[in-house]
């Protein structure tokens, strides 16, 4: 479980990144597949409805960890990009939690990840027990 202060720097991250031109969202997703910081940004129509969001979210979380099982071999995920038709998605590897961004499908790829690993490698998250 986060801590208030934790939760609000990961806020701060989220709404920074965000910022970025093209933008639709960032999250923070745990190891359950849960939001734990983030969301649309504001005026922004999601592409999908609440339950299909949190499948989506389950999904990401779901593939990184099945990738995770070659990186004795090929090394650690960087990110994982994918283009599609109606958006690009980005998943980066934060520690335990994954940052899912989601944005216009001309965004540009390498100045999003660029940004969202300067903005969220200062943040030093540690669960409570």
């Amino acid at each position: 479980m986060l801590t208030e202060k934790q939760v609000k720097e990961l806020e701060k991250a989220c709404t920074e990144l965000l910022k970025l031109d093209k933008i639709r969202h960032v999250g923070v997703i745990n190891k359950l597949g849960q939001r734990v910081a983030g969301g649309f940004k504001k005026g922004v129509k999601p592409l999908v409805n609440e339950k299909q969001l949190r499948m989506v979210y389950m999904q990401m979380r779901l593939d990184f960890e099945m990738r995770k099982e070659l990186d004795k071999i090929l090394g650690p995920i960087d990110y994982i990009a994918s283009r599609r038709t109606n958006q690009l998605i980005i998943s980066v590897p934060d520690r335990d939690d994954i940052v899912l961004i989601s944005a216009e499908p001309d965004a540009d790829d390498k100045i999003i990840i660029k940004k969202a690993e300067e903005l969220f490698d200062d943040i030093h998250i540690k669960t409570v027990k």
